[in-house]
């Protein structure tokens, strides 16, 4: 056991009692045994003194020894108490790097974790979107994410890691360009189809046009004529919603405002159940000029899902009312309905809060919606679906006040509506009350095309005009102003209109196959 200092400088009393006593008794013994040996006093005394001297050096040895076994304790314990302030002060160290090191991997850590939940959640979707970018490209926008997000962890992600993200960056982005450049040449390639469809379904209702202009007092002919003209409104509908889901404009544009319940019965004629239509409400509530095709196409798409989803024996009401925010149309029909899941996914369609595109309207192609929700944004229409009254669905359509105008009483011009109804039908009348085939264009040279489902009494929904066309222009004053024309000069006019609305003729030699390629539709609302 180590001593203390104090218990070495102070040694006990038994210590300093025993050369004492023990001292003087051995110096008397060695006195008497000489002196009794017959020794001399003298040599008595120096051997007790002999034997004191040799005690004393006894006792200085020992003390000597017992000073160095306490210096060597108190050494002893001295380099114990070093070494344990230094295995403290390294255990300290220790800690400390410990910490320091385990700080530093969980801020990698966390920044490494950062980088990738940037790169997974921000970069990469990027990357993928089918949104241009507005300044620079897919590529740089992700890059300079990328350096971004670096700086923000404070350059803690190791250099091999940071060089791998930008590697899966570079990969993403040169798949998403090829991906991009796929998807637009397949979506060009989808609009070119389109417009030639569409350019040949109003070059059949032109041939259906001349063919009852040729037979006007044949009746099978000219029921023949609608329903063939009706059929090619259906093909131009769904050759129109394919361009239009292709992000691409209508390809028509009217030229006045029309009434909206001429716009449903106009709606109505691009159907296929268009009898079953029932259309009520206020008629001097029209749309501006520009928002009158695609308020017709987006109306023709929810009266084609009303009557598909209702009995085919029952009506689908419609009506139209003016509203403090605008004018709305109410479509109701009396299916089964919608449960409200389905109910709430077809509203995000349909509002245009969530875009469809060509490539998500599935194997059976469901347009209908998705097209209504493409017009909803770009025109700020607000549609939205709800469960009707009678059981099926009800579909609202609201048109903003800067899109509505109002229209002349229909007084105003009842004496020139019932001048014309008296007139007597001319041979080439009917071809005349289409656009091209009564030689009238519209102020920017496009042709005016009338369908015969929008004459009176000629057994269209509504019998209400409802062609593209000015309020002007009489079938009786068109069919004197220009013959009627033939199949290429209707399908050159066709060509013309759907080139891009710049009111230029088409060249002789163009046809409507060319016109077809080279269809992109630049009119502006």
């Amino acid at each position: 056991m180590a001593r203390s200092p104090s218990s070495a400088s102070h040694p006990r009393p038994s210590g300093l009692l025993w050369p004492v006593v023990l001292g003087p008794a051995a110096a008397c013994a060695a006195a008497v045994a000489l002196i009794a040996g017959g020794t001399r006093p003298g040599w008595a005394v120096a051997g007790g003194v002999a034997v004191l001297v040799l005690l004393a050096a006894v006792e200085w040895t020992r003390r000597r020894y017992r000073g160095a076994v306490a210096e060597n304790e108190r050494f002893r314990e001295e380099i114990d108490e070093r070494l344990r302030e230094e295995i403290q002060e390294r255990h300290r160290e220790l800690q400390e790097q410990e910490a320091r090191w385990r700080a530093l991997a969980e801020e990698r850590s966390e920044a490494l974790r950062a980088a990738i939940e940037h790169l997974v959640t921000v970069q990469l979707p990027a990357l993928l979107s089918d949104e241009p970018a507005s300044s620079v490209s897919g590529g740089d926008k992700a890059r300079n994410d990328g350096d971004k997000a670096g700086r923000t962890a404070g350059g803690k992600v190791d250099e091999d890691v940071a060089r791998g993200l930008e590697r899966v960056r570079a990969v993403v982005a040169g798949m998403a360009e090829e991906s991009r450049e796929r998807q637009e040449t397949l979506r060009l390639a989808v609009v070119a189809l389109a417009r030639r469809v569409q350019a040949a379904a109003h070059r059949i209702q032109e041939e259906a046009s001349l063919m009852a202009s040729r037979h006007p007092e044949n009746a099978d002919v000219l029921e023949t004529s609608m329903a063939v003209d009706h059929s090619a409104a259906q093909q131009a509908r769904l050759a129109q919603s394919l361009a239009v889901l292709c992000r691409e404009w209508p390809g028509q544009q009217w030229q006045n405002p029309l009434a909206l319940v001429d716009v449903v019965r106009a709606a109505s004629g691009r159907i296929t159940a268009f009898q079953r239509v029932e259309v009520a409400g206020e008629q001097d509530v029209a749309a501006a000029p520009q928002v009158v095709e695609p308020l017709i196409h987006l109306t023709a798409e929810l009266l084609a899902n009303a009557t598909q989803s209702s009995p085919p024996r029952t009506k689908v009401s419609v009506a139209v009312r003016s509203v403090q925010r605008g004018a709305v149309i109410e479509i109701d029909d009396g299916g089964v309905g919608m449960d409200e899941h389905s109910l709430a996914q077809a509203r995000e369609v349909a509002s245009g809060r969530r875009p469809v595109g060509i490539g998500e309207v599935g194997e059976v192609p469901q347009t209908g919606l998705a097209v209504v929700g493409e017009y909803a944004r770009r025109h700020g229409f607000g549609v939205d679906l709800m469960p009707s009254p009678y059981g099926g669905i009800r579909a609202v359509v609201l048109v903003p006040t800067a899109m509505v105008e109002t229209l002349e009483p229909a007084g105003v011009n009842l004496p020139r509506q019932r001048a014309r109804a008296a007139e007597p039908a001319a041979p080439a009348a009917p071809a005349s009350s289409r656009g091209p085939a009564g030689g009238g264009t519209a102020p920017s040279g496009l042709p005016q095309r009338r369908s015969l489902r929008g004459r009176s009494g000629a057994g269209s929904p509504g019998g209400a005009d409802v062609s593209p066309t000015t309020a002007d222009s009489s079938p009786a004053a068109a069919a004197q102003a220009a013959p009627a024309p033939t199949p290429q000069q209707a399908a050159d006019w066709m060509g013309a209109y759907f080139r891009g609305g710049q009111g230029a003729d088409p060249a002789p030699g163009d046809t409507a196959g060319d016109a077809g390629d080279n269809v992109r539709n630049n009119t502006q609302e």
